[in-house]
């Protein structure tokens, strides 16, 4: 067995966060900080030796170990790559390149930066689509951290999900939602550059109007939903092994029950339509 070690890569983000260290810490290591923008559950227990483990519903949950845990400064957590590579690395080749998430704060101007490091991947072309998924996860991700930290603090976050194959190609699946049959019956994404504003009406007949956060045809969509009680939205379209997969979630705070229930209905609804489960 050669002792040369695989060759890795990182992904590297970075965001600045109208909001104290301690808060920003609270919702990176907490159970409940956490399922208000990372995940859907949560488990977390503290200190070096301690595991985080999160989940994005049935076989979309991972577990890493607390190697660094400094509060307010830094985290650091080891995992190794998950049953997406187990086909292509054995576990003496995985356990020889772990994948490590490590955090870091500080305050900058009064603001909280908090950057990550996400590195250990492998550098090989199988790699190709998970690394370029993670990249653009980690943006959507610190984005909706920054979303809920700076307008919903505190606020239990409903969030509508769907993470599944559809059963049409990568650039049709993109038109299909950021369309007339979708979110744009009227007005339009196309060109919309980061940071500028947007309206269009759904084909449900809602208007949506607020910021473009991420826009990168025919992949990721991020936008905040002002007219929904500032929510925010990102649906992000994958290619892996001739199929093309979608993940969209709504996140909506501050809402009374029924609306969460009929806001829920009718996005659900939409999605299916657009995207109906084969």
């Amino acid at each position: 067995m050669s002792d040369e070690q695989p060759k890795t890569r990182s992904i590297e983000r970075e965001i600045e966060i109208d909001a104290s260290i301690e808060d920003v810490w609270k919702a990176l290591t907490e159970a409940e900080g956490l399922t208000r923008w990372l995940c859907e559950e949560a488990r977390v227990t503290p200190g070096v030796g301690g595991s985080y483990w999160v989940s994005w519903g049935e076989g979309q949950a991972g577990e890493s170990r607390i190697e660094v845990w400094e509060p307010g400064r830094r985290l650091r957590l080891r995992n190794l790559p998950w049953e997406a590579a187990s086909a292509q690395y054995d576990e003496e080749a995985a356990s020889a390149t772990p994948i490590i998430q490590e955090y870091t704060l500080e305050t900058r101007d009064g603001k909280t930066v908090l950057r990550l490091v996400d590195s250990g991947m492998p550098d090989a072309p199988e790699w190709d689509g998970m690394y370029d998924g993670k990249s653009r996860g980690w943006e959507m991700f610190f984005y909706a951290l920054r979303h809920y930290i700076e307008k919903h603090h505190g606020q239990h976050r409903r969030n509508i999900v769907e993470m599944r194959p559809i059963s049409i190609p990568l650039v049709e699946a993109w038109e299909k939602i950021t369309g007339p049959e979708g979110l744009a019956a009227s007005g339009s994404f196309a060109g919309a550059v980061p940071g500028t504003r947007y309206s269009v009406t759904t084909s449900l007949g809602d208007t949506l109007q607020g910021e473009v956060l991420i826009n990168l045809p025919p992949k990721t969509l991020s936008i905040t939903i002002e007219t929904l009680n500032d929510a925010l939205l990102s649906a992000t379209f994958e290619e892996m092994g001739g199929i093309t997969y979608i993940y969209f979630t709504l996140a909506s705070y501050g809402m009374d029950a029924q609306a969460d229930e009929q806001l829920s209905e009718r996005w659900t609804g939409l999605l299916q339509g657009l995207f109906p489960v084969s």
